[in-house]
């Protein structure tokens, strides 16, 4: 394909309705059993979608369900789900703006441009190839169309096909039958009894005889198609937060279910924190009980922010393994409140292996297993007293301490009583005197000395309360 300056890329989401109920996150069907999807048309319930099985029943979309079911009694029913299929619109979105800002949702898939993004992905066919694989990683089944115009490409996206130039889109569209064009079933009505069969046919009429005889639905279908007037888009955004609410399929009270279906609402939580460039610091859990009764909540803390899938369904497994649930769950919230910006690990020069990750794992492991409030580390305290210059503090959020003179590697328990005769005093005095607003104020001059051994040793001489020398820390 040529450069153009601007170019779309429409991606269509073939049987929507039923793509979004069998979502591993809503509903699972057993292998082989024919399913329909049906809502409600002129007060009856009209069969929309159906898969493969379905189908081989002669089970077809437009037949009313009642007819459906008589003629195949095998066949399982659900109702269409809107909301499902926004949020499957809305996932094929995120994925999309991992390509470019400019992304709008139509009536059955997303329009992406894809034009000015060809310089950070590659070519048209590398950009297209990379997109495609991140649609199938994801686990939806997707067609996609490029055009210079973003009605076209969605268009062009029903049928898989590829214009990258106005020229090549005018050639293709002309030779179209109308049955291809996406028109209101009263438009088709009244191009059916004029006799009219490629959209070739329709531009050679004269534009008064063209507006007059198709009205102006048809004429504004046809200028947005060719790029002759603009394709109105409402620019969708990822979100601020991620929330993600999960019906599950059976309510259930095994750790296994759940993993399962957390795991697939993980794989959208990776997604979202690459287009926010975010990375993960914490995550939340709520399981929703059957019976209404009192919700459930997990926290995942993370050593290190970043997003490692397998590290968290390892925590969360960790977390569901003790809780013993009085009733099944019938629903997940998955919520990532706690991020930061992304900033991408240091490696190892040659090997690639970033090293300072085995720490955090560690610790993750281990508060998920055995509590928060059962880890803790040192961390410097802001106070001139040795025996009081730390405090116990949570692992990984110890601050580097201030400036401070030499201080010995190691601390006696107490403070042992020396005789400064049988020591050579090296570097002092360091005057510290402080603590007199909680009792436990002290005068004291601190030296760096040797013993006779050669032991580089940390004495005072103490003057408040008067007790003469001694040994409070040894170097290393």
């Amino acid at each position: 394909m040529n450069r153009t300056s601007t170019l779309w890329t429409g991606i269509f989401c073939p049987q929507k309705p039923l793509q979004a109920m069998l979502r591993p996150t809503t509903r699972q069907i057993s292998s082989g059993r024919p399913l329909a999807i049906h809502e409600i048309r002129n007060g009856r319930a009209t069969i929309i979608a159906v898969n493969r099985s379905a189908r081989e029943l002669e089970v077809l979309p437009g037949r009313l369900l009642a007819d459906a079911q008589a003629i195949a009694p095998a066949l399982e029913a659900w109702p269409r789900n809107r909301a499902a299929e926004h949020d499957l619109l809305a996932e094929i979105a995120l994925i999309a703006w991992h390509y470019s800002h400019q992304v709008a949702i139509t009536g059955d898939g997303v329009v992406l441009e894809t034009g000015g993004s060809r310089r950070l992905h590659g070519d048209t066919q590398a950009l297209l190839q990379a997109l495609s694989g991140d649609l199938q990683a994801a686990g939806l089944f997707t067609r996609l169309g490029t055009a210079p115009v973003p009605a076209a490409a969605c268009l062009l996206a029903r049928h898989g096909r590829h214009a990258d130039d106005p020229e090549m889109l005018c050639r293709m569209l002309d030779d179209w039958p109308l049955q291809r064009l996406q028109l209101s079933e009263a438009d088709r009505r009244r191009l059916d009894g004029l006799g009219l069969r490629r959209v070739a046919e329709i531009r050679a009429l004269p534009g008064f005889e063209r507006e007059r005889r198709l009205g102006a639905s048809i004429r504004l279908h046809l200028e947005q198609l060719y790029g002759q007037r603009p394709t109105p888009l409402s620019y969708w955004q990822p979100p601020e937060k991620f929330r993600r609410q999960i019906e599950l399929p059976v309510p259930t009270h095994l750790s296994k279910a759940l993993l399962f279906a957390l795991n697939r609402a993980l794989v959208h939580l990776g997604q979202w924190l690459r287009v926010r460039d975010r990375a993960l610091t914490g995550l939340r859990v709520e399981l929703h009980p059957e019976d209404g009764d009192r919700i459930i909540e997990l926290h995942a803390g993370l050593g290190q922010a970043g997003f490692q899938r397998e590290r968290l369904l390892e925590i969360l497994r960790l977390k569901l393994e003790p809780l013993r649930l009085e009733s099944d769950i019938e629903s997940l919230l998955l919520c990532a409140e706690d991020t930061v910006e992304h900033r991408p690990p240091q490696t190892d020069l040659w090997t690639g292996n970033n090293g300072g990750d085995d720490w955090p794992a560690l610790l993750d492991r281990l508060r998920a297993r055995i509590g928060d409030k059962a880890l803790c580390s040192l961390a410097p305290c802001p106070d001139h007293r040795p025996e009081k210059a730390w405090k116990w503090t949570q692992p990984g959020s110890t601050a580097m301490p201030l400036e401070t003179p030499p201080r010995p590697n190691w601390l006696l328990p107490a403070p042992r009583p020396c005789r400064v005769e049988q020591l050579r005093l090296i570097e002092g005095p360091e005057r510290i005197e402080t603590g007199w607003w909680d009792g436990h104020d002290c005068r004291r001059d601190y030296w760096t000395a040797h013993d006779r051994h050669g032991n580089r040793l940390w004495v005072f001489r103490e003057y408040k309360p008067s007790r003469g020398w001694f040994i409070h820390g040894l170097f290393g």
